[in-house]
């Protein structure tokens, strides 16, 4: 390929570049780490299944793809590419890395790059820009424009994460499901159809009212199962309340903070109801208020609770272990407030192809491959809910639609992942300072001064916007 670039130079300042790589380790001293090619023999040139014949393979082609929950599904990608090689007459291997961001994989593919010898496609997910940020990637535009020409525009997250200065740097391959969970069979005793329970409670207050009904204190089991305590799953969900009535941090360019408003306001009164007044004590888990992050799945999958928001990793452990609550989990269409939209989006992996892969043709014509739906919708239906499509029009496709009726929650959860809502930044794109205003806890704070201490909504939401305002003016914003 004829690149004037060297390996890793940065396309952003320093300070910047730093921001995106967090504490990766530098690649030059990681440079040990690089797996060697295995030599092999020039492929023969056979037509792919699907397109036309694959470029001159140039020794062994290595694929690297990201450890999954599930070993099948592990499985079932590396037997595709085996498949993909021997009907093309090539030599393919496969090789699983380390899955998650505090891990290796960024630091071990930079060594690879350094060293000249990285793999020639990679599928991983949310570690495309901190890799484009070091100039080890190739753009992939072609590909990517040729799979939306077939499957329709992809979720509005992979648009977010794989198109920088116009080009695509990752073919969409898959997106994380993730949704509000309930018990079927509880939520059917209200008097709903067990096949109509998904779409049955629209509202933020039709769940509450349900979970609040179908409580049992006597028989210990609650239908609430969404804590406002430390961790990822409160702030989530006080955010997504607050925004479901209209609130937001920030105006769309990030010039003054808007959170102390009065719809921000009655949506901390109506989860501070949930937790403070005698109504809906029932129908709360003792020690709710202590809950972490872990604390919401081992009550729901331990059956104590009817309702809970969670990453699809809820309904796949289920799944793993074999628990018969995995028959009675139906996934909830996204709830809405007064302010009456569904705030629906995703975050998903793509194909990337590293800076200096010696088969970019190929491992195109691989990763095509990949995404047809013989191919991919065995392992969407193993992942339960941990690996879904990530265009529009592969929802409507017939085989795609005959292989989600094994299993309806897949596609609920999925069909929710291709919104365009922009997240905690709404309405404004996403900045680091969003990020900060999580990791400070400010809204569990906030909730606890409501719950704990007495303090009311209206005074507890104003000393949060100070605070959001002091977070603000640290990243650069505001005056």
């Amino acid at each position: 390929m004829n690149d004037e670039r060297s390996p890793l130079s940065s396309r952003v300042s320093r300070r910047t570049a730093l921001k995106v790589m967090g504490g990766f380790a530098s690649a030059a001293a990681l440079a040990a780490c690089a797996v060697p090619t295995t030599p092999a023999a020039p492929a023969a040139e056979t037509g792919s299944e699907g397109g036309d014949a694959p470029a001159q393979v140039t020794g062994t082609m290595v694929v690297a793809h990201r450890r999954e929950y599930f070993a099948k599904m592990e499985e079932l990608f590396a037997q595709a590419v085996a498949d993909w090689g021997a009907a093309n007459g090539i030599d393919v291997e496969t090789t699983t890395v380390a899955a998650e961001a505090t891990q290796d994989f960024v630091p071990k593919l930079l060594a690879q790059v350094q060293a000249g010898d990285p793999p020639d496609l990679v599928y991983h997910i949310r570690l495309m820009q901190a890799l484009w940020a070091q100039n080890a990637l190739e753009p992939v535009t072609d590909a990517a424009e040729a799979m939306i020409e077939l499957y329709g525009q992809p979720a509005q997250g992979q648009i977010n994460v794989g198109i920088i200065d116009g080009e695509w740097w990752g073919i969409p391959y898959m997106m994380h499901g993730n949704g509000q969970f309930g018990r079927r069979s509880k939520f059917a005793e209200l008097g709903v159809e067990p096949d109509a329970v998904a779409s049955s409670f629209p509202t933020y207050d039709d769940r509450r009212d349900a979970a609040l009904a179908m409580s049992k204190p006597d028989e210990e089991f609650y239908g609430w199962g969404s804590t406002v305590n430390s961790g990822g799953d409160a702030t989530g969900f006080i955010e997504g309340v607050i925004q479901n009535w209209g609130g937001h941090y920030t105006d769309e360019g990030i010039t003054e903070v808007t959170f102390d408003s009065p719809e921000t306001v009655d949506a901390v009164q109506w989860i501070a109801d949930i937790f403070t007044t005698d109504q809906y004590a029932p129908m709360l888990p003792p020690g709710i208020m202590a809950w972490d992050d872990s604390s919401n799945n081992e009550a729901f999958l331990s059956g104590t609770i009817g309702f809970t928001l969670n990453a699809a990793s809820i309904y796949a452990k289920a799944k793993a272990d074999g628990n018969p609550i995995f028959d009675d989990t139906v996934v909830l269409e996204t709830a809405v407030g007064p302010l009456g939209e569904k705030h629906e989006s995703g975050q998903g992996g793509q194909f990337i192809i590293p800076f200096g892969a010696a088969n970019p043709g190929p491992a195109k014509d691989l990763a095509a491959y990949m995404l047809t739906p013989a191919v991919f919708m065995p392992m969407s239906l193993e992942s339960a809910g941990l690996f879904l499509p990530a265009y529009t029009n592969y929802y409507d496709m017939q085989e795609v639609v005959a292989a989600f009726a094994a299993d309806p929650n897949l596609e609920t959860m999925g069909r929710a992942q291709l919104g365009d809502f922009l997240g905690a930044s709404w309405p404004a794109q996403p900045s680091p300072m969003f990020d900060a205003i999580a990791a400070q806890a400010v809204l569990t704070d906030m909730m606890a001064q409501i719950i704990a201490q007495g303090m009311t909504p209206a005074d507890a939401v104003a000393q949060a916007a100070e605070r959001i305002h002091g977070i603000g003016q640290e990243a650069g914003y505001f005056s």
